[in-house]
């Protein structure tokens, strides 16, 4: 799984802006033992909360901010698609293509 900000990185942050564990947690709404967990590794915080903790800290989220604009830039060249005809996209001309042929459901 990705990690964006890893335990370590919890843990470096909150010493460089000398906060407790019980600080941090109440910044992002959690308990403290659940982000004692998050700086343990044990469990894995929300992207939202980990960038609100950046902010905390006074860490320059600029390059993360600028990197997300150029995803955005990147797919915003892709035709729009219409939620209306779901399979107007698809990959496969066959129009069952997800349905089981007569060969697997021998096996069943």
């Amino acid at each position: 799984m990705f990690k964006l900000i890893s335990g370590d990185d919890l843990k470096r942050m909150r010493l460089s802006c000398n906060r407790t564990t019980d600080e941090m947690a109440k910044k992002i709404g959690v308990t403290r033992q659940t982000y004692e967990k998050y700086e343990a590794g044990t469990s894995q915080i929300r992207l939202e909360d980990g960038l609100r903790l950046m902010v905390y800290c006074k860490i320059d989220i600029s390059p993360i901010l600028n990197h997300f604009i150029g995803l955005k830039k990147l797919f915003s060249q892709y035709k729009e698609f219409d939620d209306e005809q779901p399979n107007r996209y698809r990959a496969s001309t066959k129009k069952d293509h997800l349905k089981p042929g007569p060969e697997e459901l021998e096996d069943l």
